[in-house]
């Protein structure tokens, strides 16, 4: 039986969160998808449309700068025609009108738009939830506020959470480089990982007053930082301001997450204003580190407060201390919480799981 093609459209050549997922997305369907044929549409060179190469899912050169850009749509037409695409997978919100287009060339064509993040769309984007087939969402934050802020119709989104790669961090890895480099052996170390966008960035800047507040209680207190951005020089001074810029590390954007969370003992996902999902605390939890993060946005789906992690309000450096102290003194509820962390995300995240609730998806449209 011949598959049903699916095209997954990114037009990004960075190498973000969004784009990892759409790369585990595609090679899911490709693994484990008996019905569906995933198709990655990136640029040519870019980190998605190479990865998905390597790993043998199907490719088209696709690149689009704008909403209507001529030279997008012609070329997104071709590739439907060769490819016989029978559903436009859409993972990036500038994309969303490029894709409802094909509407008007191809009679059956089905679209689904995934939203990853939670951010308002200007009032004229909103349409195009009305005349898509299927709208995804990372997390039910995402979808309530997309369906009560943007008219989203109620019965054509729905959730789907990531898919997470438990092979890739089930790998032993070997991070003693890190430890030697810093200096971690006989640490305790918290850490984050993240974009860095501004002083403020995914919490960063409390977790720098925290760790300050706390030297003096915990001499061997360490912090780690894995990310980079626009924000990590402010963040550099930050440090030195609060006099700890000699056990805060900015180790940068670094590919291998797991060999730097192997030298935590706490993980933070301290994320202010939104956050579609917080995938990063699923990859922390299944390498049993207690994740401390935020009540923003999907943060509260990834962990179970109290047994697998500890949720706290953004932007409150004493709550933040508190967790910290709670974990640290405590080591058999430290041990525990890694432990239920582990077992949570193997659990419900699965990549089985995944696949099977986006084919049930991708069925229900294509017999509408």
């Amino acid at each position: 039986m011949n598959k049903i093609k699916v095209l997954h459209l990114f037009s990004s050549t960075t190498i973000g969160g969004a784009e990892k997922q759409t790369l585990l997305t595609a090679t899911s369907l490709k693994e484990l998808s008996q019905k569906f044929e995933p198709v990655v549409a990136a640029p040519k060179n870019s980190f998605l449309y190479e990865e998905s190469k390597k790993k043998g899912v199907g490719v088209a050169d696709f690149t689009c700068r704008g909403t209507f850009t001529p030279t997008g749509v012609i070329k997104l037409i071709k590739i439907i025609k060769k490819e016989n695409i029978k559903i436009l997978h859409v993972h990036q919100g500038k994309l969303y009108w490029t894709a409802l287009l094909m509407k008007l060339f191809f009679k059956n064509i089905k679209v689904v738009l995934h939203r990853r993040q939670d951010t308002r769309h200007k009032w004229y984007a909103k349409w195009h939830y009305k005349i898509a087939d299927k709208v995804l969402t990372v997390s039910k934050v995402v979808r309530n506020n997309l369906i009560k802020y943007e008219n989203a119709p109620e019965q054509k989104v729905s959730v789907l959470y990531n898919a997470f790669d438990t092979e890739k961090f089930e790998k032993e890895v070997d991070c003693s480089d890190v430890i030697k480099k810093y200096n971690l052996e006989n640490k305790f170390v918290i850490g984050t990982v993240s974009n860095i966008v501004s002083l403020e960035g995914k919490g960063q800047q409390y977790l720098i007053e925290a760790v300050a507040k706390l030297k003096e209680r915990y001499p061997d207190i360490r912090c780690v930082i894995v990310g980079d951005g626009a924000g990590k020089k402010l963040q550099e001074d930050y440090a030195k301001k609060f006099k700890v810029d000699d056990i805060v590390y900015f180790v940068g954007y670094q590919s291998d997450i797991p060999k730097y969370l192997k030298t935590m003992n706490i993980f933070c996902l301290l994320s202010c204003d939104t956050e579609g999902f917080g995938n990063v605390n699923l990859e922390a939890q299944f390498k049993q580190i207690p994740v401390i993060t935020t009540t923003i946005g999907g943060n509260p789906e990834t962990v179970i407060d109290g047994k697998t992690g500890i949720l706290i309000p953004p932007r409150n450096v004493e709550k933040l201390i508190d967790a910290i102290k709670k974990i640290t003194d405590d080591k058999e509820f430290a041990e525990n919480m890694g432990i239920a962390g582990h077992n949570f995300v193997k659990e419900t995240f699965t990549k089985q799981k995944f696949v099977e609730n986006l084919t049930k998806i991708y069925e229900s449209i294509l017999n509408a």
